[in-house]
């Protein structure tokens, strides 16, 4: 049995995948604070969920939630069952998500390249070792557990149409309707091009096209009516406005008109270079990339069709989209890792140095990067307008973190002696220790301009002596203190100009602040007060006795 498992094609890449996730997470939950006000969101709609008992209707400040599906919310509520509520435990939920989104893409670089048995290895080393897989694995967010989603319905599509075997339909009706409950119909968007130009890039058929044509409707029908037992439920409770909400406006109205984030037609082109670090330095890649472009095979050709018509609409579709944000793209990661790991299969067997060098010079410089920013901070702080606390939150820089990570890169490479898959591992590790060093480093300073823990602290001791105390909080609040000050009740909303009346009306009030002049709570008595991000603060503030 124990042989068994360390022969199978996926021993090796879950190796590598759960030494990834588990050192970024260790760092994590040592080193930093929920960010606000996504993280402190989500954990806030998870709370009341857990407070209220209610697992159908997510709320966030007692109002119902619209804008995500529950997916999340109840992962995160599945641990704290087991483990008790705390923000460790909801921190573990995106490692495990994760660890998903690599062996799954694992699980499908078995279907394209199936006489390869080291392409699972490869494609995990290179999604794990990309920059945005480091950044993003550690944020309790939707987009990697929807990219799970779409790489299950990707393989599952792949699989139905080259075996026409009906148990892999059933699989994409869990993958879609997964996906719905993650981020909504924009799985449809995801898997939905890749059926689409199905002519394109299936090659090898041995039935015609149209008899699929039923099957998959009829999955995906399914994996809809999947979401829609949650849906209808909660649009029941939830009320005319948020069903029209769930069902209509967070879909199109991101697509027609944001409602945030609005940005021009060729803004993510701007970031496909970073989403390509560190392994667009590597020669090895550009040499096995030149082969793929070469090769007239008959199954290089269906692989470089189908990650095309996977990659490439759905693009270009987020660019038509007028909301746009980085995080969109994360489900196409595994697509991009997919057609690297084509590359690096042709290319040469023997690593040399000169091949690797490039590519862990790079991971060398991200890992010293806190050190460049601590000591450059006063020049920089001097160039960036408005950015008071930047001399401030890298001052406290620790340099030991990221200079020990950088000689560990370094010792590393003495492992590599010429083997291009353990090159890959190296530098997929070397990634990791480059953003658990950078986390470390950060956490007594550029963290700590973003933990709200302290001021959430001081709210929760005064609640808990008087809690009937009302609390209100000025402009727009996004549930940034709900989980952290373990609220039960909810938070009033108000105006700048309303404070004046709102103190007049609850003199033994508590009122907090998020706003970059500090002169404007300077005529209350001050409970607590510190720097967020690099240009603003919160404040908690009271009528002066």
């Amino acid at each position: 049995m124990t042989k068994t498992i360390l022969n199978s094609p996926y021993a090796r890449p879950a190796l590598l995948a759960a030494t990834i996730c588990i050192g970024l997470m260790l760092a994590a939950l040592y080193a930093r604070p929920l960010f606000p006000v996504d993280e402190t969101r989500y954990v806030t709609v998870a709370w009341e969920m857990h407070q209220s008992g209610n697992w159908i209707l997510p709320t966030l400040n007692g109002e119902a939630y619209h804008h995500k599906p529950p997916i999340l919310f109840w992962l995160i509520n599945i641990l704290w069952s087991i483990v008790g509520v705390s923000q460790g435990a909801a921190m573990v939920v995106p490692y495990l998500g994760s660890f998903a989104f690599l062996m799954v893409t694992a699980r499908l670089s078995t279907r394209l390249f199936p006489t390869k048995n080291k392409a699972p290895l490869i494609a995990t080393a290179l999604l794990a070792g990309g920059l945005p897989f480091v950044i993003y694995a550690n944020l309790i967010m939707f987009d990697l557990l929807l990219g799970v989603c779409t790489v299950l319905g990707i393989t599952a599509i792949w699989d139905y149409l080259t075996t026409r075997q009906i148990k892999h339909l059933a699989i994409l009706s869990l993958a879609v309707g997964l996906g719905a409950l993650t981020k909504g119909p924009v799985i449809l968007l995801h898997v939905g091009t890749i059926l689409l130009l199905t002519k394109f890039w299936l090659t090898t058929q041995e039935k015609p096209l149209k008899t699929v044509i039923l099957p998959i409707t009829a999955s995906i029908l399914m994996g809809a009516a999947l979401a829609l037992c949650w849906a209808i439920p909660a649009a029941i409770e939830g009320g005319k406005e948020f069903a029209d909400k769930i069902f209509w406006g967070q879909t199109a109205g991101r697509m027609v008109k944001a409602f945030d984030h609005q940005r021009p037609f060729y803004w993510y082109f701007t970031f496909l270079p970073l989403f390509t670090l560190p392994w667009l330095a590597s020669p090895l890649l550009w040499r096995g990339l030149k082969a793929q472009w070469q090769s007239r095979t008959i199954n290089d050709r269906q692989i470089n069709r189908f990650l095309l018509a996977w990659g490439a609409p759905v693009l270009i579709a987020f660019c038509l989209i007028s909301g746009k944000q980085v995080h969109y793209l994360i489900p196409l990661l595994p697509c991009l890792a997919l057609y690297f790991t084509c590359a690096i299969l042709k290319s040469p067997e023997t690593t040399r140095k000169r091949d690797i060098w490039p590519v862990l010079i790079a991971a060398i410089f991200l890992s010293l990067i806190p050190v460049i920013m601590k000591v450059f901070a006063n020049q920089i702080g001097a160039i960036v307008e408005g950015d008071i606390h930047l001399e401030d939150a890298f001052g406290k820089t620790s340099l030991l973190p990221p200079i020990l990570i950088a000689l560990t890169i370094i010792a590393l490479t003495a492992t590599i002696k010429g083997n291009k898959i353990r090159a890959l591992v190296v530098v997929s590790i070397s990634m990791m220790l480059m953003m658990s060093g950078f986390q470390l480093a950060a956490k007594d300073g550029f963290f700590e301009n973003y933990n709200l823990t302290p001021i959430a602290e001081e709210l929760q001791k005064i609640d808990a002596q008087t809690p009937d105390r009302p609390i209100a909080y000025l402009k727009n609040y996004h549930g940034e203190f709900g989980f952290l000050a373990r609220l039960n009740r909810p938070v009033q909303q108000i105006q700048p100009d309303q404070l004046q009346q709102w103190f007049k009306d609850n003199p033994d009030g508590l009122a907090l602040f998020r706003t970059k002049h500090p002169q404007d709570y300077a005529q209350y008595k001050t409970l607590y007060a510190k720097p967020y991000k690099l240009g603003s603060g919160y404040a908690l503030v009271e009528l002066p006795k």
